[in-house]
């Protein structure tokens, strides 16, 4: 059975690339009748907050993405919290030691930081030159004198490898020119990603692995740790990185691509979904609208392409607008109403609110679109300098406005229509001459949703208040 994971540190919230990373895993997850595991690196004592934790697990159900296993979620392979398996971590340290596969290192920081400066100032890359491994027993005692703290160090003893990257293909590394003895287990005790992630790995039966090139170079250092713990290796597939417009690199602590960001702006979660996923993945064909379903049902990673993909904000507006629009009236509204609650923007009546959201429907792309298209409820609304540019001379057409509006009687749905034709037989006034007077006047605006869905909605009397101050101008 296919398994993979999605382990975030919880030192931050979730941000364009990893819930990319966590979409792409679930839907290779769900297409192959797998399992999606929620993971939480959190042995960074300093940074690790519970708080988001909590975040990241709320942004992935927000969107859809459910885990099988996980913190809250159960599971037969846990803790699933790192921080609750540092016993696990240290009994595979310490066999890997015993097994001769990693040394206790008594080289101090500031040795390796000389190495590091001596490298640059000769113009050559770094790592580590394993003097470590050689110490006698008695340059050890003296640093253990001295109260030198040892890190422990995986030795590398076979640096040439290959591997097959399910989307990158044969990828070959020589680690002598990338890394020497590298570091499984710091000074203060507290054990490595490097280590940690493959321990869990090989515990949990994770069958890929799927993450972003970043950790592409990571991989040999991976697979040695595997053969070393004597586990079978997942298959690994690294997927391209999201560049902004431009080709910049997307910072993961840029406020604007967090889901904290997405989720304020007011983007539908399967939406969201839907545009993540075509960040570097194809379906082959020419389709663009996605339910998560159908992304689950299409989904392959033999279609994920090897170049970066590229943030596009205005076609991520796009893609929501299409999705508002195939939502039916009751659910745009719930949905609309949802998010003005959430955002505290609730000042109107719920009622209303209601009633009036659908005239909206095919006139935003995002719900934080809302607040300002709502601004034509209240009563006291700003007029626009263009709108105002023929106040003067379309006084006519208000106070005939209000003379019908005095007499009528009839139902609201009949308001527009019924308030048109009465003043094309009061006024000469016809075509853009007679509808932008009285768009002005409703609205304040040039340009807005249409008239014969407004005015119904707000019915005779605020439409009579609105005439009345128009001719005040």
């Amino acid at each position: 059975m296919v398994r993979v994971r999605f382990a975030p540190s919880p030192t931050g919230y979730l941000h364009l690339g990893n819930i990319r990373t966590a979409l792409f895993n679930f839907l290779f997850a769900r297409h192959h009748g797998g399992k999606f595991i929620f993971r939480v690196e959190d042995t960074d004592r300093e940074r690790s907050r519970p708080e988001f934790e909590k975040a990241q697990i709320d942004d992935l159900l927000w969107m859809g993405v459910v885990p099988d296993e996980g913190p809250g979620f159960g599971g037969d392979f846990g803790p699933y919290r790192q921080s609750e398996r540092l016993g696990i971590y240290r009994d595979a340290i310490r066999k890997l030691i015993d097994q001769g596969h990693a040394y206790d290192c008594y080289v101090t920081e500031e040795e390796v930081e000389e190495m590091r400066q001596n490298a640059r100032a000769e113009k050559r890359s770094f790592h580590f030159d394993n003097r470590g491994r050689s110490f006698s027993q008695g340059e050890i005692a003296q640093r253990k004198a001295k109260g030198i703290r040892p890190a422990v160090r995986f030795k590398i003893e076979n640096p040439h490898l290959e591997v097959h990257d399910l989307i990158r293909g044969k990828v070959s590394f020589n680690l002598d020119d990338m890394v020497g003895d590298f570091i499984i287990q710091r000074a203060d005790g507290m054990p490595t990603f490097h280590l940690v992630v493959c321990v869990d790995d090989a515990r949990m039966e994770i069958t890929h692995v799927i993450r972003g090139e970043d950790h592409l170079s990571n991989t040999p250092k991976h697979l040695l740790l595997f053969q070393a713990l004597g586990a079978e290796s997942p298959q690994f597939g690294h997927l391209p990185l999201v560049q902004g417009e431009g080709g910049q690199t997307l910072s993961k602590r840029l406020d604007s691509v967090s889901m904290r960001a997405f989720r304020g702006k007011g983007y539908l979660p399967h939406a969201l979904a839907n545009y993540m996923a075509l960040l570097g993945w194809s379906p082959g064909n020419d389709q663009e609208i996605f339910t998560l379903e159908e992304l689950q049902r299409a989904f392959d990673l033999g279609r994920v392409g090897r170049s970066s993909a590229i943030f596009d904000p205005q076609k991520l507006d796009w893609m929501n607008g299409e999705h508002l629009r195939r939502l039916s009236g009751e659910e745009f509204a719930e949905s609309a109403l949802r998010y003005l609650e959430e955002q505290g923007s609730m000042d109107l009546n719920p009622g209303l609110l209601k009633n009036v959201l659908a005239i909206f429907q095919d006139k935003i792309e995002r719900f934080d679109q809302l607040p300002e298209a709502l601004k034509i409820l209240q009563d006291e609304f700003d007029y626009e300098d263009e709108a105002l540019m023929k106040a003067d001379e379309s006084k006519m057409i208000f106070r005939a406005a209000l003379e019908i509006l005095d007499e009528w009687s009839k139902e609201p749905s009949d308001l527009y229509q019924g308030l048109v034709e009465e003043l094309k037989k009061k006024v000469p006034a016809k075509g853009k001459s007679l509808f932008h007077p009285i768009r002005m006047a409703v609205t304040g605006r040039v340009h807005g949703p249409e008239l014969k869905r407004v005015i119904p909605v707000l019915g005779r009397d605020k439409i009579k208040g609105r005439f009345r101050r128009a001719l005040q101008i």
